[in-house]
């Protein structure tokens, strides 16, 4: 599997590839120690035929064989975790910087609303006032009857 194609697994994708190859580690770990008692079995024969410098040689190529397997895997996993690591940090760093662009965005708008409306309603409020000035101008019996009624 390419950088590519890992960089496109989503984390779940990620932690389940993870698990896979935890399970197959473990499976491997059981076919060592199966290979290991049958290669006791085999030690046993050889032994009885006479030639251990034949089996301690055999023995040797398969247990490094199963370390060299091994450990391969290991490095895997080590390696897979690096990228999955790096994949996530970055993801976090261009998230965080979306909501702080988004937040900025957010309060910029915010201000530009509030201002409008301020300048509504001051428009508002002075028409609102003119009107009632014109009327009251135009009401002189109303002047008197409010002036009249403040008195008493």
């Amino acid at each position: 599997m390419t950088e590519r194609e890992l960089r496109r697994l989503s984390r779940k994708d990620l932690l389940e590839m993870m698990i896979e190859q935890k399970k197959e580690l473990e499976a491997l770990k059981l076919e060592l120690e199966e290979a290991r008692k049958a290669l006791q079995n085999r030690e046993i024969m050889l032994n009885e035929a006479g030639s251990i410098a034949i089996a301690a040689l055999q023995i040797n190529g398969i247990f490094e064989a199963a370390q060299a397997a091994g450990q391969q895997y290991l490095e895997n996993i080590q390696k897979l975790n690096e990228r999955q690591a790096a994949i996530c940090a970055k993801r976090d760093a261009d998230s965080k910087a979306e909501a702080d662009r988004l937040l900025k965005e957010t309060a910029e708008r915010c201000r530009e609303l509030e201002e409008e409306a301020k300048q509504k309603s001051d428009a508002y409020w002075l028409e609102v006032s003119r009107r009632l000035q014109s009327f009251y101008d135009t009401h002189q019996e109303l002047k008197q009857l409010l002036s009249f009624s403040s008195r008493a």
